[in-house]
């Protein structure tokens, strides 16, 4: 899934279960006086209205989470989001080895790579998937020899 479709995806699982972003609207204030110059101010105030978000809105959310992830990252922070899983930095040491092509030894500096550890529900997920995987799956012949 490409970064539209998990929008278009939160947008339509947003727009399911209805939830809407809050739009309030200024008081408009109205000033009435008669000839006599006697004058009373009357506050109107609409009632706050719920308007579901856009994909605009989830575009932004979205860009917005990735910045902040990849900021946190560059200032070496870990992100945990409990039952999804933790981003780290992992430091790979510096080690020796041989290039592919040529055959020398070369050594690779130490160098900084991103990590994830998955969480709890996100590995319950796999799990639903491998189970709904292993019951659409026709039963294997255990007969391998050719005995029938």
């Amino acid at each position: 899934m490409n970064r539209m479709d998990l929008i278009k995806r939160v947008t339509n699982v947003m727009r399911e279960k209805d939830i809407r972003k809050l739009v309030s609207t200024p008081r408009k204030v109205f000033h009435i006086s008669d000839d006599e110059g006697n004058s009373k101010d009357f506050i109107i105030k609409k009632t706050d209205k719920g308007v579901l978000f856009t994909s605009d809105d989830i575009e932004i959310i979205v860009d917005n989470i990735l910045d902040v992830i990849m900021d946190t990252l560059k200032h070496g922070e870990e992100i945990s989001v409990r039952g999804f899983g933790t981003l780290a930095l992992n430091l790979r040491e510096e080690r020796a080895t041989k290039h592919p092509v040529t055959g020398e030894d070369i050594t690779i500096a130490a160098h900084y790579t991103p990590k994830f550890v998955a969480g709890k529900d996100l590995r319950m997920c796999a799990k639903i998937y491998e189970l709904s995987i292993e019951d659409d799956t026709p039963p294997q012949d255990n007969n391998r020899d050719g005995d029938t």
